[in-house]
């Protein structure tokens, strides 16, 4: 029996927010998924970042849930950063791709832990949800859910007059066993009381015993699912919880906390039992499970991107297996990543493993049996091995090239690609051949996995060159020095300022060069000064988890490190901003923002954040003051400055003014419909805000008009350097508003907007907005400088801070500058109105600074709309640990998709190696790197 087809008159992805061609790739996409569904138990979707996998998904759940009609749910798991990404695609997606009625014909919910999901299942099929999306983890933070842990001792003292005495007393210890003191603070003894009453009566008696806890609680406490599964259990299934609960005490004592864990533990063990039965007897099944994984880097071992290695999904993985809880449940799986090579090619296999727990018996089993299935797998298990084998061997004879031989006889470089194309031409000799025949070797095996590897991986790459513009390159590079206008080969340059702790830094990481320590210390010291005194502080230095350490430090190390310390500079901000590569960094941003192009500034470090934001507002407050006085000759600065706070002023007080903003925005939303009067003042308030900064004036008015209104009137309509006028820009916020968002998403957006602060010269709320940061410190001199259109996004920063900052970042307004940590590099949007990104902080893994690119490479993205180029720059300080750690991450970016899984090895020795190697050619590249896509046809009998 067919399992289904794409529903292709019912589906339409190309739309306001997707160009045709890319809704043609991925409506193409998502029926060669539902074809492949035909044959095998599951596919991995692997697009490169920012080409929408999210909907291609989507296109695939809706197909299924239109031919099946209102079958069990479709459930889609995502890490918790994304939980609500997802339920906001999906609200998209319907209303701009699904035809008529079927816009509101699927309900879904969200399910947050286990006994959510449990909840959801429990719900009659008048309400019954299609599609449900559950939070990675989700499934396993049931067991320590404290009122199924109630209905689990409610069980276990059921029909046990033993412990009678016991039962008695639980209500005293209820809320600190099982951790819900806030339920028994405003109801004491309901815990207790619970315990003779059927589980389908709690929720009413939790309503009635007090009113904030209809707030807390709004579903059954236990779900149907689970409840059945209490009652039809064995006796003898928690005989290790009554014997622990037998121990509980009867009274006040100094061990009670201990006693407490030890039930606590025992209540632990329980759960899991139960919880495996409660999801292996759950009558339902489901046509489609959807694994977005997200590719988190966190296995201890390798650092590596695995579909399988966060904690949380490991855990979660265990229930789909085919002995597991979720064996069975789901005919098919369709698991997402942006990374599939990153996984090595044991663990690749792994995660295909984890198809065998689909729902194998008819009526929509795959064409494939189970016992083909393993021999395929087996199969490809044994050419993935070969092909890494291959690949291996070449790098390790790569490796032992000589750099020399890309001197030629003018004794400059040669470029890798010219000296491999000449060596081809005239032949080779020694070394060198050898190395061509390994290349040789390793292209066949390649085309050998690539084709048994195809119809478990579907991955599409981005075109180089940006839809509907000819020949404009979709990305431009610039490393090193070229942040500053120099040269792309090298880097930038170090200044005698600051030139003594970058010598004892280099002196102090030799040392460790002979061991196999990790230079912590240099990589902060590369990034800021203040990076550098934090690792050396002890403190978390890293947004992320930081594993890393100097290693086996020689005793010597520490002397050169103390006079490091000393050697830097300490008096003020404005010296440390010396560091060439934070001023590198803040200059360019300032040059961006006076040509009126944001700029998305990615960190490693905490303390590089916060400097980065001081050094950046600094500069900037400076090069306003450089353009008032320019405009305003013979004004010293603090009165270049009180004259724009009196022409920001008349935005609000002088009525033509008033009057000519509000005509202007009210004019550009009359033309969209879906605009209320409500939303057209909101961005005429929001308009007024911004352009009465001294951002706006100084870079777009003359100060000196006598007439503001028609200098007003001419900066409207005024080009800035990234070919956009304001005119233009607030033009296509209105229609975005009103054509590519739902009205929720307008409501999110107008009011962050509302609350984003503007300011005048000094009118930022420091105070409040430190705090806002996630910060305690005082606002001295130099954080008074700190501007409201550079804000920073770390995870310091407030969940809603920071929600609120990726909303208006993508607006044309403020702020202007943002400066992020690893919280913004996965699973955001930040491409609406921003095409320049600076990796200040380099990562060895190659594929994180991908990431972070993709947050303004994505469908829809502003170099799309405007036909120009996303550039990306990548700086680092010539021969230092930043130059050689920019050679080892390109290296490995070279290899990416040839060696599968390498283990990044990122002590002083290793890296050394590394960086020293001769560049792969990238015509090399090109023939190893396997391509997924277009893909053979595959049938039972391949």
């Amino acid at each position: 029996m067919s399992f289904a087809t794409y529903a292709e008159s019912h589906i339409n992805l190309t739309n306001d927010r997707i160009s045709r061609e890319d809704g043609e790739r991925q409506a193409e996409a998502a029926a060669e998924i539902l074809k492949r569904f035909q044959r095998q138990p599951g596919v991995i979707l692997a697009d490169e970042v920012g080409m929408g996998k999210t909907f291609v998904a989507m296109a695939v759940a809706t197909s299924i849930l239109i031919e099946r009609g209102d079958s069990d749910p479709i459930v889609v798991m995502s890490p918790p950063s994304l939980r609500e990404k997802w339920p906001k695609d999906w609200d998209v997606f319907t209303n701009l791709c699904l035809s008529g009625s079927l816009k509101t014909r699927f309900r879904y919910g969200r399910a947050n832990s286990g006994l959510d999901f449990l909840r959801l299942l429990d719900d009659p099929p008048a309400r019954r949800k299609h599609i449900i999306f559950l939070t990675h983890g989700g499934l396993n933070r049931a067991i320590g859910d404290g009122f199924a842990r109630l209905g689990v001792i409610k069980r276990a003292f059921k029909g046990r007059s033993s412990l009678a005495t016991q039962r008695t007393n639980f209500a005293r210890w209820a809320g600190r066993l099982l951790r819900l003191e806030y339920v028994e603070n405003r109801a004491e003894g309901l815990l207790g009381a619970l315990l003779d009453r059927p589980y389908e009566k709690w929720l009413r008696i939790i309503h009635r015993a007090d009113d904030k806890l209809k707030e807390w609680i709004d579903d059954d406490p236990v779900p149907h699912h689970l409840a059945e599964v209490l009652e039809e259990m064995d006796r003898t299934d928690l005989d290790e919880l009554v014997e622990q609960l037998r121990e509980l005490p009867q009274r006040e004592s100094k061990n009670l906390d201990e006693r407490l864990r030890d039930t606590r533990r025992a209540l632990n063990k329980a759960m899991e039992n139960v919880w495996g039965l409660a999801l292996r007897r759950a009558r339902f099944t489901s046509p489609l499970l959807i694994l977005d994984e997200a590719h988190h880097v966190k296995n201890p071992q390798t650092r590596l991107a695995s579909l399988f290695a966060t904690e949380e999904s490991l855990k979660d993985s265990k229930y789909f297996d085919q002995a597991g809880p979720l064996g069975g449940k789901f005919e098919r799986m369709l698991f997402l990543t942006a990374t599939p090579f990153q996984l090595g090619h044991a663990e690749l296999i792994r995660v295909l493993d984890r198809f065998e727990g689909i729902r194998w018996e008819e009526p929509h089993a795959p064409s494939m049996t189970l016992p083909e299935f393993k021999a395929e797998i087996a199969s490809l298990g044994t050419i993935l091995d070969d092909a890494q084998s291959s690949a291996l061997r070449l790098d390790r004879a790569w490796s032992q090239l000589d750099a020399e031989i890309l001197i030629g006889p003018d004794g400059t470089p040669t470029d890798p690609d010219v000296w491999w194309a000449r060596m081809n031409e005239s032949g080779s000799e020694g070394l060198v051949a050898e190395v061509a025949e390994q290349v040789r070797h390793t292209r066949g095996v390649m085309e050998r996995a690539e084709f048994a590897l195809a119809p478990w991986v579907l991955r599409h790459l981005k075109p180089p060159h940006l839809p509907d513009a000819g020949n404009v390159a979709r990305r431009s590079l610039l490393t090193g020095a070229a942040i500053r206008g120099g040269s792309a080969g090298s880097g930038l340059e170090i200044t005698t300022t600051v030139l003594l702790p970058f010598l004892l830094a280099g002196r102090a990481q030799s040392l460790l060069a002979l061991g196999r320590g990790r230079a912590l210390f240099a990589e902060g010291l590369a990034s800021s000064f203040e990076a550098y005194l934090e690792t050396r502080s002890g403190r978390q230095a890293l947004d992320e988890d930081a594993d890393a350490t100097d290693g086996d430090a020689p005793p010597e190390l520490e002397w050169y490190l103390m006079h490091l310390d000393k050697a830097l500079p300490k008096d003020s901000q404005s010296v440390r901003s010396a560091h060439p590569k934070i001023a590198a960094t803040a200059e360019r941003a300032v040059q961006l923002w006076r040509a009126g192009e944001k700029v998305l500034i990615f960190c490693h470090y905490r303390a590089t954040g916060r400097a980065l934001r001081q050094h950046i507002s600094s500069l900037l407050d400076d090069e306003v003051a450089r353009l008032a006085m320019a405009k305003l000759p013979g004004l010293t600065r603090d009165e270049a400055f009180a004259r724009l706070d009196e022409l920001g002023q008349r935005f609000f007080d002088d009525d033509r003014l008033r009057d000519l903003i509000n005509s202007w925005v009210l004019e550009t939303t009359s033309r969209f419909s879906q605009l209320s009067s409500e939303e057209a003042n909101a961005i005429a308030d929001v308009m007024r805000r911004f352009v009465r900064t001294p951002s706006f004036l100084v870079r777009y008015l003359p100060l000196d008009s006598a007439d503001l209104v028609a200098a007003f009137q001419g900066a409207v309509d005024a080009v800035d350097e990234g070919h956009q006028s304001l005119r233009q820009k607030v033009d296509y916020f209105c229609r975005f508003l009103a054509e590519r968002c739902l009205p929720t998403e307008r409501e999110e957006f107008l009011k962050a907007l509302d609350r984003v602060q503007t300011g005048t010269h000094y009118g930022v709320d420091v105070r409040s907005s430190l705090e806002d940061e996630g910060h305690d410190d005082q606002p001295g001199d130099e954080a008074r400088k700190l501007l409201p259109n550079v804000r920073l996004a770390n995870g310091e920063v407030r969940h809603e801070t920071r929600r609120r900052l990726l909303l208006t970042f993508n607006t044309p307004l403020f702020p202007e500058i943002l400066i992020a940590s690893s919280v913004l590099a996965e699973g955001v949007d930040l491409h609406l109105n921003c095409r320049y990104v600076i990796h200040h902080d380099l990562c060895w893994n190659p594929s994180t600074l991908e990431q972070r690119s993709g947050r303004v490479d994505r469908i829809g993205s502003k170099a799309e709309r405007v036909k120009q180029p996303i550039h990306i720059y990548l700086p680092y300080v010539a021969e230092t640990q930043d130059e050689k750690m920019f050679r080892v991450v390109r290296d490995r970016e070279r290899w990416f998709q040839i060696v599968m899984g390498e283990t990044y090895e990122v002590d002083e020795a290793a890296t050394d190696r590394r960086a020293a190697r001769v560049p792969l050619p990238e015509a090399v590249q090109r023939q190893l790197a396997m391509r997924l896509h277009p893909y053979p046809s595959r049938t039972t009998s391949d």
